[in-house]
Order: C-alpha cells, then structure tokens, then sequence
C-alpha cells in the first residue's frame, strides 16, 4: 500500500478590501510600512477621523434602533448635548486604543461633521438600516498567472477577501414610509431599471470628500472606491439570509461641512471638469461657490446641493461584479510581487510601488523624508543646459 506524506500546514494569505486594496492603491511603500511592517504613524489623521465618524454613527443609529425595538419613535435631529456626549464617548473609546486626533483642530473638525452627519441623514437613514457592521469573508484563487514565476513564494492556492460593510439597507418599495424618503429616490434614480419589490442597498461611509471622477497620477479614488461597493455586494450575496444586493451607496461625509481647502478643490474640479456633481447654473449654490474667495470662510451651501454631492449610487449586477473582481485580483498580484521581490532582494525602497501624486497621501507618510518618488517631486533642481 502507497502511504502519502500530509501536506504540511499553511495559512491563506488574507487581504482586505480597505486595508490592502486602498493602501496599496494609495501607496505601495507607505503600505509596506504601515500594513506589513505594522509601523504606527506619527500622525494618524485619517485613523483618527475615519473610526471617529464611523462609531459616531454607529453608536446614533444603537440608541435609535434601541427606541425603536422598544416601542419608541427616536429620530434626529437631536440637542447637541446629546450628541457632545456621543462624540465624547467615542474619543474616549479610541483613546483606549491609544488612537488620538492629532490636533485641537481636527478634533472640532470631527465634532461638526459628526453633527451634521446625525442631524442631516440620520433622519432618513436611520429607518431603512437593517443590519451594521456587518462582517464579510470569501476566497479566490491566488492569481499566480499575473506573479513572475521568480516571484512567487507561496504554497496557497487561494487567498481570503475581508471586509466590514458599515451598512446594510433594506428597502421595500411598497412600503409608503419610503415614497419620499431622499435616500431611496437617490438609489432608484442611480439604477438602471426598476429593482424587486424588496432590495438590499450597501452603504458605505467614507470620512473623506467626493474625489474627482478624473484623477490624474495612478490612482483613481473614484473606481477604487467603486470596485469596494462591487466586491461587498458578491460577498454579501452568499451569506444566507442576503435578500437581492441591487446597488452600493457611498456616503462622502466630509461634503455635508466643507473646509476652506474643501471649498478651493471644487472650485477647481468644476472649472476642470473634473467632477460629476456640480451646481446647476445661476443656482445660489453656483452663486455662493464663485462668490467665495479663499481668505474667507466658507459659505453654507444649501442642503440639497451638499447631499447630492455626498450620495454616489453604484448599480451592482453580474458585469460590474465580475470587472471589480478581476480589478482585485490585480492588486493582489502587485502586492504579491512586491512581496517577493523584496523577500528576493532583501530591499523595500526599490521593490515596492511608491506615488507621490496624491498631496494627501504624502502628507500624513512618515517615509516621505527618504522615499525617492516624494524627493524627485519636492527637490529643487538646477536649471538644465539646453542642447543645441
């Protein structure tokens, strides 16, 4: 009898759908670092700010849900005494995890943004949200056809795709709660064809603004963020108790209070063409926007406008699923490859993908006072000799 030896016993690579995908997109190097090398950031805006906003309406839509279960009707807007001691008690969770704003600034920045995030959705949001936070997993086979084979270090076969979908909308058509609802207007104007009777929608919150549908350098923010709504609608698809996942939401939320920094970048995409939501013209928001210059503070758009900037719908069908997927699978490849390069190397800084396009990227990158992409982009040169 012919005995075989037990393969021995490995785990699959995981990557997650924010973590991974974006901070590679974002850059490679600060990547290695940060997520790989586990190095923790001096200056950890975006970690601050994005689990801040995201437990802010988390910890609002608990208590709603809470009222609700309990008989009780709890919608925003609600007194900013309440909603200080939400915020507080979700600096005070982070504080726990040794997560910090980084500045007084920040810090008031976030408290406004939460406000409005509370006051402004919360009212039509809350009742259509079904389930929160609510965790996915899948796999797929490791795309080793797009790794140099020199570069490839595995035994896997596949690799896991995480992710966490903030929120999970069910809506029901039929249900006259929802005729006038902006949310679900929004969504059925964003989709293709009328949905079933009863769809799920999910929503995705980024504590960020709406980026420009034309970026220029090698990332793109706009398709990243729109594989991510793709990716959680299939894997939310083969958990058991899904109803039919028809589109994916995204909430900007840094629209619904804008920075003077803010107020400067639209101005430049609509001169630009760069955006797809812009005001209608002779609109006060269109009058309030060219109105503004940049020592001033920045005037209060009407509510509309600001909404209409912070909601993006994704369609979510077979197609779109299948582009994003494959879209993934390419990243994963570009991760792998660094991964075995360096482990060939022994080298960071000339194996991994860097960018210094993004001004916001580099901004909060520890790496940027040795990275050779940020020098050649920031380093004064002397003049070049013309050749005759």
């Amino acid at each position: 009898m012919q005995l075989f030896r037990r393969p021995s016993i490995y785990a699959l690579p995981s990557y997650s759908l924010t973590g991974d995908l974006l901070g590679f997109l974002r850059c490679g190097l600060q990547y290695r670092y940060t997520r790989i090398g586990n190095l923790p950031s001096t200056r950890p805006v975006q970690l601050w700010f994005g689990q801040f906003i995201h437990g802010v309406l988390e910890e609002s839509f608990r208590r709603f849900d809470t009222a609700r279960k309990a008989g009780t009707i709890d919608l925003p807007p609600w007194t900013d005494a309440r909603i200080a001691e939400i915020c507080d008690l979700l600096k005070a969770r982070l504080a726990a995890q040794g997560i910090y704003p980084y500045d007084a600034t920040l810090e008031d920045l976030g408290d406004k943004r939460a406000k409005r995030a509370i006051n402004e959705l919360g009212p039509e949001l809350f009742p259509l949200i079904r389930r929160a936070e609510v965790r996915l997993t899948g796999a797929r086979a490791l795309p080793t056809s797009k790794i140099p084979k020199q570069y490839q270090f595995r035994e896997a076969d596949r690799y896991e795709m995480v992710g966490v979908i903030d929120v999970i909308s069910s809506v029901e058509l039929q249900n006259p709660l929802v005729q006038n609802n902006r949310f679900v207007k929004a969504i059925l104007a964003g989709l293709p064809s009328t949905p079933p009777n009863a769809f799920e929608v999910i929503v995705d919150y980024k504590g960020m603004r709406r980026p420009p549908v034309k970026a220029a350098g090698q990332t793109s923010l706009w398709e990243i963020y729109g594989w991510q709504v793709q990716t959680y609608g299939e894997l939310r698809r083969r958990q058991d108790d899904s109803l039919q996942v028809t589109a994916g939401l995204i909430i900007y939320l840094n629209e619904l209070f804008h920075t003077r920094t803010d107020f400067d970048l639209l101005r430049k995409e609509i001169k630009d063409n760069t955006t797809d939501i812009k005001p209608a013209p002779g609109s006060k928001a269109e009058q309030l926007i060219l109105g503004w210059s940049k020592g001033q503070d920045p005037p209060e758009l009407p509510f509309e406008f600001r909404l209409e900037r912070a909601l993006r719908v994704e369609p979510i069908d077979k197609a779109s699923v299948d582009k994003a997927l494959v879209q993934f699978d390419e990243v994963v490849a570009k991760i792998e490859t660094c991964r075995g390069k360096e482990l060939g190397n022994g080298k960071i800084l000339s194996t991994w993908d860097k960018n210094s396009s993004d001004d916001s990227t580099c901004a909060a990158c520890d790496s940027r006072t040795f990275c050779p992409e940020f020098k050649k982009e920031t380093s004064p040169r002397l003049p070049a000799i013309a050749q005759k």
